[in-house]
């Protein structure tokens, strides 16, 4: 949505300083930006793995590109999580046919290792919905639902042989891994009430070369998310 041009007013035979014209144009121009940001990002610019958008804004500096956190979940009632499959989402028909099916298990396979590991401490894995359980639903995406078609990889089962950290991507691979963005969400697993959300496009993915890279990337990710839910679980973040 374009902001309205607010004209600035002078009155007729009045000198304003530079100084003050200035300070107004740069408060408005704040303000404006303030505004921009408080818009939710439209859904057509998304993959679509998320069920909504309209409530994701702009995180913090140290957080995800865009949020949602739910003000009336009460964190600390929840220590299990149901984990369902890591998804990979691509714009286009048969967009993912030309990475190799086993640089696709084992993208989705490093992926939830490494958020498995960083939880464990905290949390224990379920595979029933029920008390205190909190339903975990993570994709990797690079694809917008304006684009129509769109290709999905679930992960069902692991990749036969792990790979040497050292091992460079295939290039097809990298394209995919640079592209892409991690988005996710937590559910009351029994409510379905939606807890928190995000899409997260931070990191320096142009610098993903190996495996090796791709392991580091998915473990100071899970880190994180790891950190953010033990801050709320123990009150240190409302």
């Amino acid at each position: 949505m374009e902001a309205s041009r607010l004209p600035l007013r002078v009155p007729v035979g009045r000198v304003v300083p530079l100084k003050s014209v200035a300070r107004l144009v740069f408060l408005m121009l704040a303000f404006l930006s303030i505004a921009a940001c408080a818009r939710p990002p439209r859904p057509t610019d998304m993959s679509g793995f998320l069920d909504d958008y309209s409530k994701l804004r702009e995180g913090p500096p140290e957080g995800a590109t865009l949020v949602y956190r739910n003000d009336r979940a009460s964190w600390a009632r929840y220590d299990k999580i149901l984990f369902e499959p890591v998804t990979i989402w691509r714009s286009g028909t048969h967009a993912l046919d030309d990475v190799p099916e086993d640089d696709l298990l084992r993208l989705a396979d490093e992926f939830e290792i490494a958020v498995r590991s960083r939880l464990e401490p905290d949390y224990r894995f379920v595979d029933q919905p029920g008390q205190g359980v909190m339903r975990l639903r993570l994709g990797i995406t690079a694809a917008r639902q304006s684009d129509h078609d769109l290709d999905v990889f679930e992960y069902a089962v692991p990749p036969d042989e792990k790979v040497p950290s050292t091992q460079e991507l295939a290039p097809t691979t990298r394209a995919l891994v640079v592209a892409a963005a991690i988005e996710g969400e937590l559910t009351d697993a029994v409510s379905g009430e939606l807890l928190a959300a995000g899409v997260d496009r931070r990191g320096e993915r142009n610098a993903i070369r190996t495996w090796g890279d791709v392991r580091a990337a998915f473990d100071r990710w899970a880190a994180w998310l790891a950190e953010r839910l033990r801050q709320r679980r123990t009150g240190q973040i409302p």
